[in-house]
């Protein structure tokens, strides 16, 4: 029996289906693969469900048939059956089954347009944790709504989904995505009957995705292309055309190719080929290397980095997106130039773990914000990726506070991304321009193992958005603030790092 999630997964990845089959055929195992962030979106789901059960609920004189989840399928297929045709103003987890097809939808709600069933008809509501509706939510809609039409003898109208933070449904006309849905429906139907050969492209599936090990370890096997940084998909696609397959084939590219690439110009070539080569000598040399990018244009790369000053503050934020409906900006860390030069730096953080606190740590921050701007007209604030500053001008509009001096700041250009000076500036033997890559560049040690922060950021952000009454215990505060002070130290370093490399530049032109 095949459900919406399987559709959507195809949608998504092709080669997932093809795992899976091979899995259902006992070829091969799937890894166990445990990321503590998946039962995390699981847990707050379930909640998000059953909130929007008892809004309905508290709802006057609202009957509510509830289909067993542990009773056998078919036997839920059959009361959920009898339940639409009694006219319940909801059927909680109704079970459908039309071979091949079956899936457990969240809501069928009771509406007044006339079906099979009598005056009244039903549509699908869905919870989705997200702010927004994705295809995946969308094409779920639409299986279900199909398999309710085979009960009710008419396709829904609408369909509806509750979004997170919210108790009133989104609705989606049918009409407007069921060829869509069919189309695709029919497309995984086939690969179903006739299996194809596919490779396992890089998504945005592979971030929850069971079978990723797998995946990454015959890209890496493959030297595929998706390990070049920057490199697209569409781009990808347009070598393969000509047989290059892999970073080896890529870096020993000869540029100014005949016939050119149709899909590819000639900057972004010469960018991706480069890139390549960068990092197969990496690999020959065993070590880390870099090229500074010429010629160095004016407010771009590293003539976009301001001079240093005392006055300097490095900038990470950590922050749980569910946490009380709107998100929590729970830890601003700062980090500032070392007084005297020559001692350690000094890092403050500012905690809140609720609304309030997170209002009167951000006014804190903006306050010591202003206050050095004062003593230090040169002052800057480095940050890496552009998160924090959005996430500066969203908190300023959330709390209604500090805005004309955010205002300010955003104008008078004091903030400064310190990615987008390295990407600029520089090409280095990474698969990734994070920060975690990068640091190799300028040999920062963390303080904290990448696995035991991530373990700790997802602990704490269960606590928060979960609102559990368990207190984060001291040892998983001191993990994360380890954590965000690593990211301040490393982006200071970073900035020094670079400023060395514009003077030695500025020295070789004399």
């Amino acid at each position: 029996m095949h459900s919406a999630t399987d559709i959507a997964n195809f949608l998504s990845c092709h080669h997932l289906s093809t795992l899976e089959r091979a899995k259902a055929l006992d070829e091969i195992q799937k890894p166990f693969f445990h990321d503590p962030g998946v039962e995390l979106f699981r847990e707050l789901g379930i909640r998000h469900e059953a909130q929007y059960l008892q809004h309905l609920s508290s709802t006057p004189g609202f009957q509510i048939a509830r289909i067993p989840t542990n009773i056998p399928w078919i036997d839920a297929v059959n009361r959920t059956t009898e339940a639409i045709r009694s006219g319940a103003d909801v059927v909680y987890q109704a079970t459908f089954q039309d071979e091949p097809w079956g899936g457990r939808s969240d809501f069928l709600i009771r509406v007044d347009k006339p079906s099979t069933l009598g005056p009244f008809s039903y549509e699908v509501v869905e919870t989705k944790l997200a702010r927004s509706a994705k295809v995946r939510a969308i094409l779920q809609l639409c299986f279900y709504s199909e398999l309710l039409s085979k009960i009710q003898g008419a396709l829904p109208e609408w369909m509806h989904v509750v979004l997170g933070g919210d108790t009133r449904p989104e609705k989606f006309p049918v009409s407007h995505y069921i060829a869509f849905f069919r189309k695709i429906k029919g497309d995984f139907a086939e690969a179903s009957r006739t299996p194809r050969s596919t490779y396992p492209e890089p998504v945005e599936l592979c971030d929850v995705c069971d079978w990723f090990p797998l995946c990454d370890k015959r890209r890496r096997n493959d030297d595929h292309l998706s390990l070049v940084a920057g490199i697209t998909k569409l781009q990808r696609k347009e070598l393969g055309s000509r047989d290059i397959n892999s970073v080896a084939q890529l870096a020993s590219l000869t540029l100014s190719p005949v016939p050119k690439f149709q899909r590819i110009g000639e900057a972004a070539l010469v960018r991706v080929r480069e890139q390549a080569r960068v990092q197969v000598r990496g690999r020959t040399e065993g070590w880390m290397v870099h090229e500074l990018l010429e010629p160095i244009e004016e407010q771009r790369g590293l003539a976009a980095l301001p001079l240093p000053s005392p006055g300097d503050i490095f900038l990470d934020f950590e922050a749980v997106p569910y946490a009380f409906d709107t998100g929590l900006e729970y830890l601003i860390g700062m980090a500032f130039v070392p007084e005297p030069p020559g001692t350690e730096p000094r890092y403050e953080p500012l905690w809140s773990f609720e609304p309030n606190a997170e209002k009167k740590r951000f006014e804190q921050f903006i306050a010591t914000v202003m206050d050095r701007w004062k003593r230090h007209p040169d002052l800057h604030i480095y940050h890496y990726a552009p998160y924090e500053q959005s996430a500066v001008k969203r908190l300023a509009g959330r709390h209604g506070t500090r805005a004309e001096d955010v205002d300010r700041l955003l104008r008078a250009g004091i903030f400064v991304d310190l990615y987008r000076i390295v990407r600029q500036a520089l090409r280095a033997s990474v698969e990734s321009y994070s920060i975690k890559q990068v640091e190799a560049l300028y040999l920062f040690a963390r303080s904290i193992a990448p696995r035991d922060s991530l373990a700790a950021l997802q602990t704490f952000e269960a606590v928060l958005t979960l609102g559990s009454s368990e207190e984060a215990t001291r040892d998983i505060l001191e993990t994360i603030e380890a954590y965000n002070r690593d990211d301040c130290f490393s982006a200071l370093r970073l900035r020094d790092w670079l400023e060395e490399q514009r003077r030695k530049v500025e020295t070789a032109k004399g």
